[in-house]
């Protein structure tokens, strides 16, 4: 996972779409939580796919709904724990 846009895409194959409701296309600004497009099952998966799929490991105190608002957001936490890595 090296963009914002890859993670948009990582999290949107986790939305549960409506019936008959196309996939959107998430931006890094779509507000997840306001729009109602994530519950704690989509949470879960998504971070699930972070660790299988990018080798990133979410730790338990940053699985909160604050880190879930938006793409960028989530993609911040994401830096900070690359950074902390590297180190």
């Amino acid at each position: 996972m090296n963009t914002v846009e890859d993670l948009c895409t990582l999290i949107s194959s986790k939305i549960t779409w409506g019936r008959g409701e196309e996939p959107q296309q998430l931006s890094p600004d779509t507000p997840l939580l306001e729009q109602g497009l994530l519950d704690s099952l989509a949470i879960m998966q998504i971070v699930a796919a972070l660790d299988s799929e990018a080798g990133i490991v979410l730790p338990d105190t940053e699985i909160v709904a604050a880190n879930f608002r938006s793409p960028q957001a989530l993609w911040g936490v994401l830096e900070n724990i690359r950074a902390g890595a590297a180190l």
